[in-house]
């Protein structure tokens, strides 16, 4: 991938005294960042360019929700959510930001995102999980948080090499241990009360290109929506200016105020697990270059855009040219491959 370059050459004539600006531009490739060399088609590009109405977020608010105090420090969790594991989790419905993610198989998984700093509660949940493994998909999603804290439990062997080598500060039971309850047979949860004080160097929270505000004109309105991956569903529907989630059919006691259903290329992995013997291609989703997305707040569906230049570019929405404006609180990114 290039990145966008403005040099301008300045050329004195001493002859003519007159000063020429010639102003060279470079390409832009809006494709797959550090993971464009797997060939994928991308999505057509926006019709029009983002600009937004509103500055960044203020030091004063917490560019993940768009509320005060600022924020603090920051670490996302693998939650798992596959059959039993989706009664059995504890403290999702806290996360800041939460995205759902497919995995091999169809199947889906989520990566919660957590603050130090909350406006409705002192500090993160005590507990959260079930706590499985990392995906290759977490890495450039992640990129723009810059280093946090990313909590899994294990992954492909040729997958740990590249988290290794990522911007991140990798929690796992073999690297702490004493910040992680049962595992084995049973599942496994990360005493999450105790991360930022094990983890000082966790970076601070930063603008990932969200944008919160009053409710943006137009719109249409809207009861409920579902999201379908080859092996599981997601349905959401409105509750109030809320949004509660189903899982499957089940209840996952969780709600949003804000959902986006991002439209991404889900593409085949890097790796292959080769679990009790049988081949299982990991998948990739995309989430670097541009597509199309669809935005839910307060009972109403806007349809636009969005735009990530690069891994480490925050992620602009748009509708009609325009940042969208989310509604401040927490917010559901579901990364749906159509």
């Amino acid at each position: 991938m290039t990145s966008r370059r403005n040099p301008v050459a300045r050329r004195s004539s001493l002859a003519a005294g007159a000063l020429v600006l010639t102003a060279v531009l470079g390409t832009v490739s809006c494709g797959g960042g550090k993971h464009a060399s797997q060939s994928t088609p991308q999505p057509p590009p926006p019709t029009s360019a983002a600009t937004s109405p509103t500055t960044a977020p203020t030091p004063t608010t917490n560019p993940l929700t768009g509320q005060g105090p600022s924020g603090g420090h920051v670490f996302a969790v693998k939650i798992d959510n596959v059959g039993a594991a989706r009664f059995q989790q504890q403290g999702l419905n806290a996360a800041d930001l939460v995205y759902v993610i497919q995995v091999e198989g169809g199947l889906s998984r989520y990566l919660a995102v957590y603050d130090s700093v909350h406006t409705d509660r002192s500090h993160v949940p005590a507990r959260i999980g079930p706590v499985r493994s990392a995906r290759q998909s977490d890495i450039p999603l992640l990129a723009a948080y810059g280093r946090v804290g990313l909590v899994y439990s294990g992954a492909i062997s040729g997958l740990l090499k590249d988290l290794g080598r990522a911007n991140l500060v990798n929690i796992t039971p073999d690297r702490a241990p004493g910040l992680f309850s049962n595992g084995g047979s049973s599942p496994t949860y990360i005493q999450s009360d105790q991360v930022f004080a094990r983890f000082p160097q966790l970076a601070a929270v930063k603008d990932i290109g969200l944008r919160f505000g009053p409710l943006t004109a137009g719109g249409a309105a809207a009861h409920s929506v579902s999201v379908q991956y080859p092996s599981a569903s997601f349905t959401f529907r409105a509750s109030g200016a809320k949004w509660t989630v189903t899982m499957d059919g089940h209840d996952a006691r969780a709600s949003a105020d804000n959902l986006i259903i991002q439209h991404v290329h889900v593409v085949q992995g890097k790796y292959t697990d080769h679990n009790a013997g049988h081949p299982d291609n990991e998948v990739f989703s995309v989430t670097t270059g541009q597509g199309k997305a669809d935005f839910y707040r307060d009972g109403k569906v806007w349809h636009g855009t969005w735009s990530k230049p690069t891994d480490t570019s925050p992620t602009t929405y748009a509708v009609n040219g325009r940042t969208f404006l989310l509604a401040p609180g927490r917010s559901w990114i579901v990364l749906d491959p159509r």
